[in-house]
């Protein structure tokens, strides 16, 4: 099967594609060639952020798969895709190293933050030892919003250094789940902000779509205790960061890590790229060694169940 990845990304990676892909043809595209190469494409992979208009999918007269590299699919047209017979699958987040990496970018970033690891490589610089005095994550209590995979690969790193958990989902989860992540209290997404409550770290791990989009708001973060910090490796979509600015502008907020921005690449004025008790990474969490093989062994084992005419594995363009 003729396959094409379309991202700068893919492209940048296309030796490492075209080497990890066995049987079938693959090849890239950025925005000035994916016109001319996804007329020919019967399978089209995409990264999230990366959205292809209707009517160049209705150019592709062979495409019978757009294959998320990931598991957003905000910028995945499906309307258009139910409509041309398109099939559309995401890629699982655990298992295939894409929540794992994730996951460590959420413990980072806590780190980094109650460490005070500026002010610490500042004092390193200025031959000041023994200080700053940071925030041990070990005995602190964690609130993880949204506990489906990811959210479930992060309780299980808190859980490992000694941090008390308490999880919020959409849909209810089977207390023998919960213990299985090391979550000990449960609240539905409706108690948000009693959930919050106590916790010295929040980490956002929440789907993005209508429902969720601006949930971080002025009210959640005035509901956190004063001197704790909000962490979002998820979307940028879920944060109104106006408020999150204010939170931390006045101090109700001790720091914010975040992986993910509600534009990226943002602009250059945004006041949280210079801000002293915000950690920024450029969107990292799940672009590891590990992820980059687990996720094209996915999409390797998805073509080759299509070819095969099998059942696709994580399909989710049925409404």
């Amino acid at each position: 099967m003729r396959i094409l990845f379309y991202s700068r990304e893919f492209c940048s990676m296309r030796d490492v594609i075209l080497e990890s892909i066995r049987g079938h043809e693959a090849d890239t595209a950025d925005e000035r060639t994916l016109a001319e190469k996804i007329v020919s494409a019967e399978v089209l992979v995409t990264r999230p952020g990366a959205p292809v208009e209707a009517a160049l999918l209705r150019s592709a007269p062979h495409l019978k798969l757009q294959q998320q590299w990931g598991t957003g699919l905000d910028s995945i047209d499906r309307a258009a895709c139910r409509e041309l017979g398109i099939a559309v699958c995401n890629t699982p987040s655990r298992g295939t190293g894409n929540a794992e990496g994730v996951a460590e970018i959420a413990l980072l970033h806590m780190l980094l933050l109650g460490r005070k690891y500026a002010f610490a490589a500042e004092n390193v610089r200025k031959g000041r030892m023994f200080s700053p005095r940071g925030t041990s994550l070990w005995r602190k209590k964690a609130c993880i919003v949204g506990l489906g995979n990811l959210g479930h690969t992060i309780a299980e790193r808190l859980a490992v250094v000694g941090m008390a958990l308490r999880g919020v989902n959409r849909s209810p989860i089977e207390p023998a789940r919960l213990e299985s992540m090391g979550v000990g209290e449960f609240f539905p997404l409706e108690r948000l902000s009693e959930a919050v409550a106590g916790c010295r770290f929040v980490v956002a791990a929440l789907a993005h779509g209508e429902e969720t989009h601006g949930i971080f708001d002025d009210a959640f973060f005035r509901a956190m205790d004063r001197g704790s910090f909000f962490i979002n490796v998820a979307r940028g979509g879920l944060v109104r960061e106006e408020a999150l600015l204010g939170a931390l502008n006045d101090g109700h907020l001790a720091g914010a890590g975040l992986d993910v921005l509600a534009e990226e690449p943002t602009r250059a004025d945004n006041p949280l790229l210079t801000h002293p008790s915000v950690t920024l990474t450029p969107h990292i969490g799940g672009n590891t060694d590990e992820s980059g093989k687990g996720i094209l062994e996915f999409i390797q084992n998805n073509v080759d169940r299509l070819s095969r005419g099998e059942a696709l594995l994580s399909r989710r363009d049925i409404s």
